[in-house]
Parts: C-alpha cells; sequence; structure tokens
C-alpha cells in the first residue's frame, strides 16, 4: 500500500494515462526485491493489519424522513488530532504496543491506520483485535458528535 502525503489527487484523465506504467513498473518492483530478499532466512516474521477509516457527517434526526450522510471532508484536523494524542501517550509511557499510526489516505473523508509497531509471529494474532478496537476508540474520540466512521469492506475492481 505505502503511505501518502498530503497532496491533491490526480483527475481521472490524468490518473488513466499513468495506469500502465504504474502497472508495469509495480510488478517490476515486485519482482526485484523478491529477487534481492528470496534467499534471506531466519529474519523474524512481522506482519501487520491497515483500516482505511471513511468519515461521514449525518444531517437531520434519526427518525427524519430525510435523514442523509454526506462525506466529512476534516481528515487533515482528525489527523491531526489523533497525531497529538499518539505523541501525547507516548511521552507519557505508554506501551509502544498501544500507540498506533494514523496517516493520510486517498480522499479528504478518509484516513488510515495502523499499529505503530508491527505484529511478531503466529502469535500476534491474538494481537490484532484489541489494537483494531483501540484504534476505532480514538477514531470515534477525535469526530465530533455528527460524524461516524463505519467500516466498510471494499473489493476494488
Amino acid at each position: 500500500m505505502g503511505f501518502l502525503h498530503d497532496s491533491e489527487p490526480l483527475t481521472w484523465a490524468q490518473a488513466m494515462s499513468s495506469l500502465k506504467y504504474v502497472r508495469d513498473h509495480g510488478i517490476e518492483q515486485f519482482l526485484m526485491i523478491f529477487e534481492r530478499c528470496n534467499a534471506i532466512e531466519g529474519d523474524p516474521f512481522r506482519w501487520g493489519d491497515e483500516v482505511e477509516h471513511q468519515v461521514f457527517s449525518l444531517h437531520g434526526k434519526p427518525a427524519d424522513s430525510d435523514r442523509s450522510a454526506k462525506v466529512s471532508l476534516r481528515s487533515p484536523e482528525i489527523l491531526a488530532e489523533l497525531k497529538k494524542v499518539e505523541e501525547q501517550l507516548l511521552a507519557g509511557g505508554t506501551r509502544v504496543e498501544e500507540i498506533c499510526e494514523w496517516v493520510p489516505e486517498y480522499g479528504r473523508w478518509m484516513v488510515e491506520s495502523t499499529p505503530k509497531r508491527p505484529y511478531a509471529g503466529l502469535v500476534g494474532v491474538l494481537d490484532v483485535e484489541p489494537q483494531l478496537q483501540l484504534r476505532r476508540a480514538r477514531l470515534r474520540a477525535a469526530l465530533r458528535p455528527e460524524e461516524v466512521a463505519p467500516t466498510l469492506t471494499h473489493f476494488p475492481l
């Protein structure tokens, strides 16, 4: 996946003109890394997860027939708040396993979360659910009362 930086997204036409290049070079990069690393032995198995959170703003009361949801374009402010919280927790002595990483995602209504440190080995699977719950709680605390960040599954085609 990689990490995104604050920037303006390409237009659809610009993105389409770069698609072949990205595909070709992505495969080329993978093969180069595979060739360079395929003989490594004894390297500890480290892995992680990422969640791409979408933030929506609810308009109207739950009983309103015209209640609607719109994307909330506040991800830069939400990210700044979340990063500040993580820095304070780390400075206050919170274990690094309980620290989260927050980065921009594709759109201004999205934030991405990962654990600060990768999981180790197969027993790391026991740490996934508590880490996901921790990130969800911290994200909810950074949202406005009318905002929600439901977990949505996607399959890009």
